[in-house]
């Protein structure tokens, strides 16, 4: 029996990165802190409603202000669709800025548009605590949402660890939030708290996600999506049959 020849060396093979690079994991990070909050459309897109509000408020009341609010945030979606842009960012927008410009209405007050804010990060921080507590936290169910190989993550420690401490982090931004605007609230500084409404929202989302992100890939790596165990299986057969001997001969095509 000709003896069998080795596999093809320009055949390429996945090759993992060490652990914890980025070749490890299943959907690689944002790059940079600006991709991380949707880069100037989305820092655009989150700021221009608040300042419209905050300045049109100080010049000619509330009621002119939410008026502008809400145009602006419209405005901001219609450009977003002229421009064939993505309008996930923009619609977002217009519903928190509609529905805080409701709560202002109907508290008669500017600083009543940042009360849905302020409400929803006291939520989140509760809850973030409470499925922490539970042993159940929330950051694990979000892992196991963008990547299917986390779905056994409650019986796996390295990854039950990183998905605490993700939820940790959210946590603690949920906190600042809610205790910096809440005492700007109470204090009836509307400018700051338009001011720190901007700087504590997509800013501030960011660094979270890049701290998800490294937390993840430094305490539960996985391997590369490319990688196929069962294909580097078959690939090897060849070759262990022929040690076998149970591997047939080639047939040579009739010579003419």
């Amino acid at each position: 029996m000709p003896p069998v020849p080795p596999p093809d060396p320009s055949r390429p093979k996945p090759a993992p990165g060490p652990r914890g690079s980025g070749r490890e994991r299943g959907s690689e990070p944002p790059l940079s802190l600006a991709e991380a909050v949707g880069g100037p459309r989305g820092i655009i897109d989150s700021a221009i409603p608040t300042v419209a509000f905050v300045t049109v408020n100080a010049e000619a009341g509330l009621t002119a202000a939410i008026i502008v609010a809400i145009a602006a945030a419209l405005g901001l979606v219609v450009l977003r669709l002229v421009r064939r842009e993505p309008v996930q960012q923009a619609f977002s927008g217009l519903f928190a800025v509609g529905f805080a410009a409701f709560i202002a209405s109907r508290t008669g007050s500017a600083d009543g548009f940042f009360l849905p804010s302020i409400a929803k990060n006291a939520v989140c921080s509760v809850v973030g605590l409470l499925s922490v507590a539970a042993g159940r936290p929330i950051g694990g169910y979000v892992m196991a949402g963008f990547d299917k190989r986390y779905a056994g993550w409650r019986e796996d420690p390295a990854v039950r660890r990183a998905a605490v401490w993700a939820t940790l982090v959210w946590i603690a931004v949920f906190g600042v939030r809610f205790v910096v605007q809440g005492l700007l609230y109470l204090a009836g500084e509307t400018g700051w708290l338009a001011a720190a409404n901007i700087a504590l929202g997509l800013p501030l989302f960011g660094v979270a996600v890049l701290s998800t992100f490294a937390i993840v890939r430094r305490l539960a790596p996985l391997p590369a999506k490319g990688s196929d165990p069962a294909g580097e299986l078959a690939a090897g057969a060849p070759a262990a049959l022929a040690e076998t001997g149970d591997l047939a001969e080639p047939v040579e095509p009739p010579r003419p």
